[in-house]
C-alpha cells in the first residue's frame, strides 16, 4: 500500500477537482523557454519522492527579478497538484521578496469554492503549508539566503525540526493532533515507534511554545487603550491587525499596503495609508477594501479609527 493510500482522502471542492484534472502550471519550463521570455531559469526541489511528497518549482526571473512564468513537477498526493497550480500562478509577476510574504492562509483562501468554507478538510491542511513553504525555501535561495533545514525528525515524511518549529510558531499550534495536520509528521509511525515520537513532537512543542510566549512578554504592547499607546506603539497594533487579516489578501492580488502617518484628530484616529503595486489605482482599494481595512481595525482597535488613502 502507497503513503497516500494511507493519508485521508476527503475532499468535496468542484474548484480543486478541476485544477487536479487540467493541470495548469504543472510541469516544468526548459532552459530555451525561459530565454524565449528573455528571463533566467531558477529550479528548486522541495522534499522527495521517498517522503511521498516531491516539488520541483521551475520560475523563470526576468531582469527585474521578478518571476515571469512559474511551473512546478508534483508527486504526491492529487491536492497537491491544485495548490502547487495555484502557488505557480501567484508568484507569477512577483519578486522574491514578495513571495516571502505569502501565507498558508492566503492559498487555501484563493481554493476554497464557498468563502465560509475550508477549501480542505483539516487532516490536509499540511498541503498549503507544505506549498507555501517551498516557494519561500525557493525565493530564499533564489536570494542566496541561508536555509537552516536541521534535523529530520520524522524519516518517513522527510518533516524536518526546522518545519516543525516554523508550523508552531505560524499557526499557534497548541496540539500533537495539530501539528500533524499541519506537517505530516508522524502519519505513518508504526505503532511500536508512536510513543517514542509523540515524546519526541511534545518535546519540539514545549520548547517552542516557551520561545514564544518569551517572545510574546518580552514585545507584549502596554495593557492599555489604544488611544493611550504611543505612536510607535500604535503602528505595531496597527500592523499587528493587518498581517493578521488583511495583507495577506492584497498581496495575493499582487498588491500591498503601507501606513504613511498616524494623527490624532480631536476623537478620532486618522491612519494615512498607501496602496502598493496593483492595490495602487484599483478600483476597489477606495471602496470595498478600504472600507475592509478600516472596518477590522475599528473592529479590532478602536471604533474611531478612520483610514485615509493617499
Amino acid at each position: 500500500m502507497s503513503k497516500q493510500a494511507l493519508l485521508p482522502q476527503v475532499r468535496d471542492n468542484f474548484k480543486i477537482d478541476s485544477l487536479i484534472n487540467s493541470k495548469q502550471h504543472i510541469g516544468s519550463i526548459s532552459q530555451e523557454e525561459a530565454k524565449s521570455l528573455q528571463a533566467t531559469l531558477f529550479t528548486y526541489t522541495y522534499g522527495s519522492c521517498k517522503s511521498g511528497l516531491e516539488l520541483t518549482i521551475y520560475a523563470a526571473f526576468n531582469n527585474e527579478n521578478r518571476v515571469v512564468d512559474c511551473k512546478i513537477e508534483v508527486f504526491g498526493e492529487s491536492e497537491l497538484i491544485a495548490a502547487a497550480s495555484v502557488g505557480a500562478l501567484i508568484a507569477k509577476n512577483k519578486t522574491a521578496e514578495e513571495i516571502l510574504q505569502l501565507k498558508e492562509k492566503g492559498l487555501e483562501y484563493f481554493l476554497r469554492e464557498n468563502p465560509n468554507k475550508p477549501a480542505l478538510p483539516k487532516q490536509l491542511r499540511y498541503i498549503f503549508n507544505i506549498m507555501i513553504d517551498a516557494l519561500h525555501l525557493m525565493a530564499k535561495s533564489y536570494l542566496n539566503q541561508s536555509i537552516i533545514q536541521k534535523k529530520i525528525i520524522d524519516p518517513l515524511t522527510g518533516t524536518t525540526e526546522r518545519l516543525i518549529k516554523e508550523s508552531i510558531k505560524r499557526f499557534d499550534i497548541t496540539s500533537l493532533q495539530e501539528l500533524q495536520d499541519y506537517t505530516r509528521a508522524g502519519y505513518f509511525s508504526m505503532k511500536h515507534l508512536k510513543s517514542k515520537f509523540e515524546n519526541t513532537l511534545e518535546n519540539i512543542l514545549d520548547s517552542t511554545r516557551q520561545e514564544m510566549e518569551e517572545y510574546q512578554n518580552k514585545n507584549r504592547l502596554a495593557d492599555k487603550p489604544f488611544k493611550e499607546l504611543n505612536s510607535e506603539e500604535k503602528r505595531a497594533a496597527i500592523n499587528a491587525i493587518i498581517d493578521a487579516n488583511i495583507r495577506q489578501m492584497l498581496i495575493m492580488d499582487g498588491g500591498d499596503m503601507e501606513i504613511l502617518d498616524i494623527k490624532e484628530n480631536g476623537e478620532y484616529t486618522d491612519i494615512y495609508i498607501r496602496y502598493l503595486g496593483a492595490c495602487n489605482g484599483c478600483a476597489s482599494a477606495s471602496a470595498g477594501t478600504l472600507f475592509a481595512i478600516e472596518g477590522i481595525l475599528k473592529q479590532k482597535l478602536d471604533k474611531n479609527i478612520r483610514v485615509i488613502p493617499l
